[in-house]
């Protein structure tokens, strides 16, 4: 869901169209009964050696935390939709892996870039053009399940995983640590302690990424940023039905954001197993956002900042990456390490404690009938 089938039908006819001018020949079907090619295929490559073929599998993953297989799709893409843009200049493959060295580091390693045979400015360059190319892209390959099937599919997973009913995702806020525009810092300082910016991420259960948007300080209330999202007011307008996204205790009260309940609350053991299993779904972020910084290391520190925009296209580069990468199967870094969870703000802690939440009984009445049913079994 997170890769729509039709891009990856585009990405194939890119590839296909350039491979014929070049006497190529790309792997596709033609038969008329595969209407989504398989991507979990390696698209062939032109017969002349290229450079990544002259690096061995251990030098590929060590330095770009990627495996060969992903490496070509994304070289191979890269180089099709640059050579589809007249404005765009084309990217040698050398530059392109140089930029992917750096996503996975934070700079440019010298074992790479000497294996690659390119200067610091070459690379400089390349990363600048690629992210920008990568981050343009996102709304194609970090797509939410827009039709019936789909979200039944995602609701069906989480029930599957958790018992709880009609989630179709997961909310969370990943936070970038930088290092703030003089007179700002104040905005940038999250609840951790340390200043970043944060860009609101929905994934599914399998940690694909599903929706992103709003790069704001890391001082932002997540109230304040999903209740002016795109995405949140889809939500509010039941674009997306009666469904459900699974957040912290940060976005009590927001519409279709299903939150865990308050200790005042809790009035039953029903009330304790939903906030498990709730804890359970939430609790996959620092996985998520584990693997992001861990595969893409240029997201741990990106230091000084002119704004927020200025980070969004790495973070958006990174996180099409990402996507990529869960087709393929790519395995994580061996210094993988998750995420830690921000805790709420004070002025959240301050709303729990009001009377009323109109997402209160909604919640109540679901947990009753899914989560009183379940207890009584296991007694």
């Amino acid at each position: 869901m997170s890769l729509a089938g039709a891009l990856w039908f585009a990405v194939q006819d890119d590839l296909f169209t350039n491979g014929m001018s070049n006497n190529t020949s790309p792997s596709i079907s033609n038969t008329k009964q595969d209407k989504q090619p398989n991507i979990s295929e390696p698209i062939s490559a032109p017969e002349t050696d290229t450079v990544l073929d002259g690096l061995d599998d251990r030098i590929l993953f060590q330095c770009l935390h990627l495996n060969r297989q992903c490496l070509r799709f994304i070289v191979d893409f890269i180089q099709a939709r640059l050579k589809k843009d007249v404005f765009a200049q084309t990217s040698s493959e050398a530059n392109i892996l140089a930029a992917l060295a750096y996503y996975a580091h934070g700079s440019f390693p010298s074992k790479i870039t000497q294996q690659l045979g390119i200067d610091q400015a070459a690379a400089g360059e390349a990363v600048n053009s690629i992210t920008k190319l990568l981050s343009d892209l996102s709304p194609d390959f970090i797509t939410f399940p827009n039709s019936y099937n789909d979200r039944m599919g995602a609701a069906q997973a989480f029930k599957n995983l958790s018992g709880i009913p009609h989630v179709v995702g997961v909310l969370g806020y990943l936070h970038v640590k930088v290092s703030p525009p003089v007179g700002e810092e104040h905005m940038y300082m999250n609840t951790l302690g340390y200043h970043s910016v944060m860009m609101q991420v929905i994934f599914d259960v399998d940690g694909n990424l599903l929706s992103l948007e709003q790069c704001c300080p890391g001082g932002t209330p997540e109230q304040t940023v999903w209740e002016n999202s795109d995405i949140g007011r889809q939500f509010s307008i039941f674009q997306h039905g009666h469904t459900w996204v699974v957040g912290s205790r940060s976005l009590l009260g927001c519409g279709h954001v299903l939150t865990p309940v308050e200790a005042f609350r809790i009035k039953n053991n029903a009330a304790l197993r939903f906030n498990k299993a709730h804890a359970q779904l939430h609790g996959r972020a620092q996985q998520v956002f584990g693997s992001l910084k861990s595969r893409f290391q240029c997201l741990r520190d990106v230091g000084p900042i002119q704004s927020p925009e200025s980070v969004a296209y790495s973070i958006k580069a990174c996180c099409v990456l990402h996507n990529i990468c869960k087709k393929f199967s790519v395995p994580l870094p061996l210094d993988f390490s998750a995420e830690p969870l921000h805790p709420p703000s004070e002025v959240v802690n301050i709303l729990a404690e009001q009377p009323f939440d109109y997402m209160e009984d909604t919640k109540e009445e679901m947990i009753e009938m899914f989560f009183n049913a379940a207890e009584d079994g296991n007694e």
